[in-house]
């Protein structure tokens, strides 16, 4: 018999109607189990939070939260919730539908992509999800490869399947580290990273499908590899060069990956539609090209959606999978290497937990090394944005930060940036400033000579 996990194992049945199957998955909060539904005969996923976490006020909150939220969605492209049930054990069970399959980043740790027309038509099954979210003014915060499953194989049935993250509250979010963590920053927004004031919204779902986007169509991110470093690739628009990537598709990317959220379309099932006619038109000779949408608009969708495969063959491809509704195309070897994790986000909380986390992420910067600068970055980006700390903290977090860009400090052995910048400098240096820093006037005047 297989060993029990929070005390249950294949056989267990809760509530006189659901019985455990099998062990999907474990997590830091709990563990996922595939169920059946005695009562009508069908699948379920089964999410538990661990005693510990069952005894946490905001863990239970966020459980609690994620039930609420799912409660009230209603799209195909996002998981159908079910119910959610407190035993006798004290032990919390969110019951959700069950999608067979499995998540897109198991195929993109495998190294493989789409065609440009295919993420497009991926691009616009989760777009619709989002758009069930945000009509319903909830802010998923973590649209992640992860958190999307592709039912059945079939990009055309993909799902988002995990909201934890999600926030119906607009606007103030402090940062991404502590307490209002949220997102994966491989595929974070630049409001999430320290830019625009903070302001997550849904907008900022629209970088983060971007970036989901970008990964699935085998390009590079901006700031890849650079742990909190990225904010300076995030802070401009980002441009897709690759002439592999089709016109519709490079259209959608360059939209959704505005850096100024307000730049950022707001009808985005439209948008893909807009840019699969884009596809469809250029992919016929002759054809005329549709106009892109205007930033923030919110156009018609067009009424072409292309049929045609348009598999994007790299130099090097090794294998292929076909699946219904799209190809994908591997680039690496069988079992690619998987993708590494955000070290420098774990690391970023553990030393804001710190008793003093200030002093510890100076004690990093002392230490150097790419992993400790990473999570110091990031440690000071929460202290600088987090009001409820001290005026003095911030201030030093501020000037911190700006020492890492400022062309009369900067020094690799101390900063994870490889080059100085003073319009970054100037930015945290004001951020002082106005915090009352004299030490930040005195650096702005000198940098402003």
């Amino acid at each position: 018999m297989e060993h029990s996990v929070l005390g249950l194992r294949p056989g267990s049945v809760l509530q006189d109607t659901y019985e455990i199957k099998s062990l999907l998955g474990e997590g830091g909060m709990g563990a996922t189990f595939r169920g059946l539904n005695r009562a009508s005969g069908h699948d379920v996923a089964i999410k538990v939070m661990t005693p510990a976490f069952a005894k946490n006020k905001k863990a239970v909150d966020l459980f609690r939260r994620e039930a609420n939220l799912l409660r009230t969605v209603r799209s195909d492209a996002v998981v159908r919730f079910e119910t959610s049930m407190l035993d006798k054990d004290g032990r919390l069970f969110l019951v959700m539908e069950f999608v067979p399959g499995h998540s897109l980043a198991h195929y993109l740790k495998k190294g493989a992509r789409l065609s440009s027309e295919d993420v497009l038509k991926l691009g616009l099954r989760l777009s619709q999800g989002l758009e069930a979210i945000h009509n319903l003014g909830i802010v998923h915060r973590d649209v992640a490869p992860d958190n999307v499953m592709i039912s059945h194989e079939d990009i055309n049935q993909a799902k988002f399947i995990d909201f934890g993250l999600a926030s119906d509250s607009v606007g103030t979010d402090k940062s991404i580290i502590g307490d209002s963590f949220a997102g994966k920053l491989r595929y974070c927004a630049p409001e999430q990273l320290g830019l625009f004031g903070n302001e997550v919204s849904a907008a900022t779902d629209a970088y983060a499908l971007g970036l989901v986007l970008m990964r699935t169509a085998g390009l590079e991110l901006p700031g890849e590899g650079k742990g909190f470093a990225a904010v300076e690739d995030r802070k401009s628009d980002v441009k897709v060069t690759d002439p592999k990537i089709g016109p519709g598709l490079k259209m959608a990317l360059e939209l959704l990956l505005k850096a100024n959220p307000k730049d950022r379309p707001r009808d985005l099932p439209a948008l893909f539609h807009d840019a699969l006619s884009r596809a469809s038109h250029t992919a016929k000779p002759g054809g005329a090209e549709p106009k892109a949408p205007k930033p923030g608009g919110t156009q018609q969708p067009g009424t072409g959606s292309g049929s045609g495969m348009m598999p994007l063959v790299a130099a090097g491809v090794v294998g292929l999978a076909v699946i219904a509704g799209g190809a994908w195309y591997f680039l690496t070897q069988a079992g690619g290497a998987a993708v590494p994790v955000d070290q420098s986000v774990t690391d970023a909380r553990e030393t804001l937990a710190a008793d003093d986390p200030l002093g510890a992420a100076r004690g990093q910067i002392q230490a150097g090394g790419k992993e400790n600068l990473g999570a110091a970055l990031g440690a000071l980006i929460a202290i600088s944005n987090d009001a409820t700390m001290p005026d003095q903290d911030r201030m030093d977090a501020n000037i911190l930060i700006a020492e890492m860009y400022d062309p009369e400090t900067h020094d690799t052995a101390r900063s994870p940036f490889d080059r100085p910048d003073p319009s970054a400098a100037r930015r945290y240096y004001q951020k002082a400033a106005d915090l009352g820093s004299d030490t930040a006037r005195t650096a702005l005047n000198r940098l402003d000579e």
